[in-house]
């Protein structure tokens, strides 16, 4: 028997956790938090396999979510989280992936299917160094850009 899969998502727009709730249904076991303190209280207690989170939450916001749980010496603290947020300027970005998030999608500029297709990705590809990436994604920080944007060169025209 497989083991269910817990997926948290920490997401205070009750619109969008109904709509991540109906598009998961089926495949994971989802859990809602809609702000940080319920958040790390459910993280505790459901040890989920992978991090939905938001950055802008009341009480707590999601870098220190992020942070709370990155701190952790067990090995919850690998668990992998994908910022799915509005904030979408290069600093909150980079902000977000120093302190350890695996990904970074912003809200207005991915389709929930997208979303969907990380959630797997990053599941199936769970301590592989680079998760797949998707249209939408914003690019690594490293300048390179993804291979699924790279240019194509076709091969040299063999000579007779």
């Amino acid at each position: 028997m497989t083991e269910t899969k817990f997926i948290l998502v920490v997401e205070d727009d009750p619109i969008l956790k109904n709509l991540l709730g109906h598009t998961l249904a089926g495949k994971y076991q989802t859990l809602y938090a809609s702000d940080g303190n319920e958040a790390l209280a459910l993280f505790e207690q459901n040890k989920p396999a992978l991090v939905l989170l938001d950055l802008m939450l009341p009480t707590m916001d999601g870098y220190a979510v992020l942070e709370t749980i990155r701190k952790r010496t067990d090995e919850l603290a690998k668990t992998p989280i994908i910022i799915v947020s509005n904030l979408g300027q290069q600093k909150d970005i980079d902000r977000a992936k120093e302190l350890g998030a695996n990904d970074f999608l912003i809200k207005a500029e991915v389709p929930i299917e997208d979303i969907v297709k990380k959630i797997e990705s990053m599941l199936h590809t769970v301590g592989s160094p680079e998760p797949v990436r998707i249209p939408g994604d914003v690019p690594p920080s490293n300048n390179t850009p993804p291979a699924d944007v790279m240019p194509q060169v076709p091969p040299p025209a063999s000579t007779p």
